[in-house]
């Protein structure tokens, strides 16, 4: 990507994050207590790695673990999913947006976008797939 959107996005990460957090209290009544200083770094690693600011594999496995962690909380996967892919949302948004201002609608813009809607279904599958994989050995045990 280019260095001025991965720019751009870093200096409103802290805003996004606000964001994120707002509309997943809105739409999973479940994860209320959710607070923007344990989804600063899930964004910021989200946003970064589909930036190609960092590596993916690195910001999957992190997912992962996150998703696990929820399953060994208890946490139920169908809300789990709704607030990553609602968070997913507000980030690919604001990706949008800023693609937009900066790379007014051409192949530039396309890439960012298609980068972005394959970014959030990897994150989001590796976060749920590292949930089911946790809730069946927590079932099992």
């Amino acid at each position: 990507m280019k260095p001025d959107l991965e720019r751009f996005l870093t200096a409103r990460l802290d805003e996004i994050t606000a964001e994120v957090v707002h509309e997943i209290s809105i739409r999973v009544p479940a994860y209320t207590h959710v607070r923007a200083g344990a989804v600063g770094t899930l964004v910021r690693d989200a946003v970064s790695a589909y930036l190609g600011a960092r590596d993916k594999a690195a910001v999957l496995d992190s997912f992962r673990v996150l998703g696990a962690g929820e399953a060994r909380a208890g946490h139920d996967i169908h809300h789990f999913e709704t607030a990553m892919r609602t968070g997913a949302r507000v980030i690919i948004r604001r990706t949008a947006n800023a693609a937009a201002r900066l790379y007014p609608p051409t192949a530039e813009y396309i890439t960012v976008m298609e980068t972005a809607f394959s970014a959030e279904h990897e994150i989001v599958k590796a976060a749920v797939d590292g949930a089911r994989a946790t809730a069946v050995t927590v079932r099992g045990a």
